[in-house]
């Protein structure tokens, strides 16, 4: 069962993110293990969140249906939080959850709704910044420093300011505190919620056999699948920017049947996927016709 304070933060997050012009849709199927709370669409820009009161209590089937869900959808995907692990999460802090971001409510609302944009991060505990190399460069520049000057200044080698402006690169909060004081905040790069980075998830081999079969009946090039254990959407297949978005009905009851497939309804309208229902495999053969049109094939 859900606790009070989980479905108050619930709330608060979509009235945050209702606030900063998203149409935003609560899911809430499955009951118990689910990858995603809320799913919310802006223009282009589509954003999928899991909301949880501690970071750590996220299974790692979760973790990696965020992950296909961002690849599938090319949504963006958070996670609000109240603690990471034991710690309650700061406000000025952007904490890292195998490569999702865990933010809590105070940063969502000042990133949304005030455009205070973050620029620490904490990965596994250490906190640092990312330094954008081209401003740091151009600043080195406008200062009359040399690469050793600087490295003598902050007291790192010659060969980590020239990755600091060849690379994307990330710094200790002690250094960034120094680099600050010669060169101003201006220098560090700021972390966009609305990351993309991985909207290029690989697959990973399909076991779901409705869904293998499916993919296999319609035959076409360069066909994507994915297949989620924590969503209302069992599967998808996926070319360039479409997607048909896969939920088995068969063997479910009445009750779970219908809140199955109003969640399912909610994550397309807004992910633009187009939906398909399969309460018998058997009609595959059928339904790929439907696919085919879907893409254009």
């Amino acid at each position: 069962m859900r606790s009070r304070m989980l479905d108050e933060l619930t709330e608060e997050t979509l009235d945050i993110l209702s606030r900063a012009g998203f149409i935003v849709r609560e899911i809430n199927y499955p009951e118990e293990g689910r990858s995603v709370d809320i799913v919310g669409g802006s223009g282009g820009r589509k954003i999928i969140l899991k909301v949880v009161y501690n970071s750590a209590r996220i299974s790692r089937r979760e973790i990696d249906d965020l992950k296909k869900l961002s690849a599938t959808y090319k949504a963006s995907v958070l996670i609000v939080s109240e603690k990471y692990w034991r710690n309650e999460m700061e406000d000025d802090v952007v904490y890292v959850r195998n490569d999702i971001y865990v933010v809590n409510k105070n940063l969502l609302r000042n990133y949304f709704l005030r455009n205070n944009r973050p620029l620490i991060i904490n990965l596994r505990g250490t906190y640092l910044l990312r330094i954008d190399n081209k401003s740091f460069a151009r600043k080195r520049i406008e200062l009359g420093l040399s690469r050793s000057e600087v490295a003598n200044k902050l007291n790192v080698s010659k060969e980590t300011i020239y990755q600091y402006e060849t690379k994307r690169s990330m710094t200790s909060i002690q250094t960034a505190i120094k680099i600050a004081n010669l060169m101003g905040e201006d220098v560090f790069e700021e972390v966009d919620l609305m990351d993309e980075s991985l909207f290029n998830q690989p697959e990973v081999p399909v076991e779901n056999k409705v869904l293998y079969n499916l993919a296999e009946a319609v035959k076409i090039k360069h066909l994507r699948v994915f297949e989620f254990s924590t969503t209302p959407v069992d599967g998808a297949l996926v070319k360039d920017d479409k997607s048909v978005s896969i939920v088995q009905l068969a063997g479910y009851s009445r009750e779970e049947m219908e809140l199955k497939t109003e969640n399912a309804v909610k994550m397309s309208s807004i992910t633009k996927s187009a939906p398909i229902f399969i309460d018998d495999e058997k009609k595959i053969e059928k339904i790929k016709h439907a696919v085919k049109e879907i893409f254009g094939e």
